[in-house]
């Protein structure tokens, strides 16, 4: 159902994709600049093989589609399910990257600093924000928390088959060379866990809005 796009909702996209945007712009940009330009395209693959810059990416595609506010593409991610599932992703990211990865290694310049604070930090705010404000309203439905792990799961699929023909694993948890399949396993259960226990929570916030909150027309969801 189509109805009022609010000015917040614009603020809050606007926000997620220029975040979002600055953060993995210069981590593209960066890792171009120290490649020849015959190897651009292998380097592409790379830096959008990792979770953090997929996902992202992902963020932007979807804030400019609901921005633009037409197109097949725009008719799809209006949907509160798939607006929750990029929300539960990037929140995802800032949750890994802090508490599971560690945080951000050592940082110099401003260049090393803009992109943890955007790509790690702020977008990863600013999507649990933006379903707080935006999507929750009792639109979810019971099985999309589990719809939700076709995307982490095609993820780790994704990298056990291309991490032993490159040689190498963006993250420990999926590295099979260190930890083997069974550590990989126990890994890839631990998280796929918490991705659900997130989704759960999500439309648990989403079921406590719809009995709580007075009734406002859905966004374009």
């Amino acid at each position: 159902m189509e109805a009022t796009y609010s000015g917040e909702q614009r603020v809050w996209l606007w926000a997620l994709l220029l975040s979002s945007l600055t953060g993995i712009s210069i981590w593209y940009t960066q890792r171009l600049a120290a490649a020849p330009f015959t190897e651009w395209g292998a380097e592409s693959v790379v830096t959008f093989s990792y979770f953090t810059n997929l996902t992202n990416a992902i963020v932007i595609v979807l804030a400019a589609a609901l921005l633009r506010r037409r197109g097949r593409l725009y008719n799809w991610v209006k949907s509160s399910s798939v607006q929750a599932a990029v929300c539960l992703y990037i929140a995802f990211v800032g949750l890994g990257f802090w508490f599971i990865l560690g945080g951000p290694g050592e940082l110099v310049t401003l260049m090393d600093w803009l992109p943890e604070l955007t790509a790690h930090t702020l977008s990863p705010i600013l999507g649990v924000v933006y379903y707080l404000r935006v999507v929750a309203g009792g639109r979810l439905r019971r099985r999309d928390p589990f719809i939700w792990l076709l995307y982490p799961i095609a993820y780790l699929l994704y990298w056990l088959f291309r991490g032993p023909r490159v040689g190498y694993y963006p993250y420990f948890f999926v590295d099979v060379a260190a930890l083997g399949y069974s550590g990989v396993a126990l890994w890839s259960g631990a998280l796929i866990v918490m991705f659900l226990l997130l989704g759960t929570l999500m439309l648990f916030i989403d079921r406590r809005v719809q009995r709580t909150a007075v009734p406002r027309p859905s966004q374009t969801v």
